[in-house]
């Protein structure tokens, strides 16, 4: 369009110099409208670019970091493979926890069970032998030769007696139950069956005989007490007062 410009100016100077200027406006006029035109295409393109930057963010590409504590499956395999024991462990797989045991204990507990039967009640009984008393000082239960025979609470054991006695293999423990001193007296155990000594400490459960027929018995049975200040009292009603399981 220039080179148009420029002849006509050409030819135009040649003729008439008023017609020359006529032209030389008529040529700026159109240069300024031209740099209008293309400023505002310009701008209207920059405005469209960033208006479409705004509703259509770049998508981000995210990349996980790869797991340096969990081995391939390929070494897990060759692991195997190759006879490791610690493969489960090298797969990724958690090791076996030590075993552990939560001990929970009743307080209170009967000697050979709560559905012992009873072969002699507590107080005033008939003479059963010539050595035996009238004066029944505990309760016999009679669970059967040989079972177990355990601590009625937490406690010290303070007595063993021999099989020679009249209770004839036999221990006393001493017990704080419920805020209350009390001893118990496990008699006629077979011998050689009780595994404490006096001063031990033993738990609630805790086996301290077996059921015999040692001292001054008709039948094998367990002669139990309860002791409060040197006293021998009904040891059923207090069992059960006292909770025991």
């Amino acid at each position: 369009m220039l080179h148009v410009v420029h002849a006509a100016l050409s030819r135009s100077a040649a003729l008439d110099p008023y017609r020359l200027r006529h032209y030389l406006l008529v040529a700026a006029a159109t240069v300024i409208a031209l740099g209008l035109v293309l400023n505002s295409t310009i701008t209207a393109t920059l405005a469209a670019a960033a208006e479409s930057d705004k509703k259509a963010p770049a998508s981000q590409l995210f990349i996980a970091a790869p797991d340096l504590e969990a081995p391939s499956a390929a070494s897990a395999v060759a692991a195997l493979s190759a006879g490791d024991e610690s493969a489960p462990a090298a797969a990724g797989q958690s090791s076996a926890r030590e075993a552990f045991t939560v001990d929970v204990r009743p307080p209170l507990v009967y000697p050979v069970g709560a559905g012992a039967p009873v072969g002699s009640s507590f107080g005033p009984r008939a003479k059963g032998c010539a050595a035996c008393t009238t004066d029944h000082r505990g309760v016999d239960w009679n669970p059967g030769y040989g079972t177990p025979v355990v601590s009625i609470a937490d406690g010290i054991v303070s007595g063993i007696g021999n099989s020679g006695a009249a209770y004839g293999v036999h221990l006393t423990i001493d017990h704080v139950v419920n805020g209350q001193a009390v001893t118990s007296l496990y008699a006629h155990s077979q011998p050689g069956s009780i595994p404490v000594s006096v001063g031990d400490r033993v738990r609630v459960g805790d086996q301290v005989g077996l059921v015999g027929s040692t001292g001054v018995v008709t039948a094998p049975h367990l002669h139990f007490e309860i002791q409060i200040g040197g006293t021998a009292i009904n040891p059923v009603p207090w069992m059960a007062a006292n909770g025991a399981q």
